[in-house]
């Protein structure tokens, strides 16, 4: 079957495939066909935008996300993305879709008793995980108990496994401070590495974490603003900015 011949549902679930593997030239070519057929598609145009931010691309994302809320003036994503998009201004800081400066390699440095990676429960559906990425800081909502972790905008992303919920509760409500970011992403699946960047004195000889862990460095998968000039971009990029 060509892609031509493919069913539109299945080619919008395999765009936000590919944006979860960060596979972004495959994400790119599969939402330009989406495009192409559904020139007014919200959220196909959300994802081509994302591709372009993440490509280093920020004019060709800026058409894009432009062009969505056009179709939906209200649309929180393309609208909070612009903003990060024109606020930003090139000073040899690499640039990531969150609007913040690149983060520092030491931010994913395992400190033993300090931080630890753990697989959240009951993850977003994939449609909103392909606005997620490696190396976004989430934040936690507690309620009834139950840690709940959620994006900047307080979007649902996943909870906790039990013991590590309850545990982690006991810590923050004693005084202890922690910040979390996506460490990856798969289809249904998103683990975050949970980092202590407080200590309270009831828990000043209590690590966080009593498992060793090794000192390791994940694998940064930013795409950093290199001096990449937009006006090389392909022709075929260059059609595309014409026809949106």
């Amino acid at each position: 079957m060509n892609d031509s011949a493919i069913p539109p549902l299945t080619l919008h679930q395999r765009a936000i495939d590919a944006a979860l593997d960060s596979r972004w030239d495959e994400a790119l070519k599969l939402n330009r066909q989406i495009i192409k057929v559904e020139p007014t598609n919200v959220d196909a145009l959300n994802r081509q935008a994302r591709v372009y931010m993440e490509l280093g691309k920020c004019n060709m994302a800026k058409k894009y996300y432009s062009a969505a809320l056009k179709s939906d003036p209200y649309n929180p994503i393309a609208s909070k993305n612009l903003k990060i998009i024109k606020s930003f201004k090139p000073n040899g800081q690499s640039f990531i879709p969150n609007g913040h400066t690149k983060l520092s390699p030491s931010l994913f440095l395992q400190e033993p008793g300090k931080t630890k990676i753990v697989n959240l429960l009951r993850v977003a559906e994939p449609q909103k995980l392909s606005q997620a990425f490696c190396g976004m800081k989430v934040e936690i909502i507690i309620k009834n108990r139950r840690i709940t972790i959620v994006d900047s905008n307080e979007n649902y992303l996943g909870i906790l496994p039990d013991d590590i919920n309850y545990h982690l509760l006991r810590l923050i409500r004693g005084g202890n401070k922690y910040e979390l970011f996506i460490k990856s992403i798969r289809v249904n699946g998103l683990s975050v590495l949970i980092k202590e960047i407080f200590r309270s004195k009831k828990f000043k000889n209590q690590p966080s974490f009593l498992e060793n862990s090794n000192s390791t460095l994940t694998t940064e998968i930013f795409t950093p603003l290199d001096g990449q000039n937009d006006d090389e971009e392909s022709s075929e990029d260059a059609e595309e900015e014409q026809n949106v």
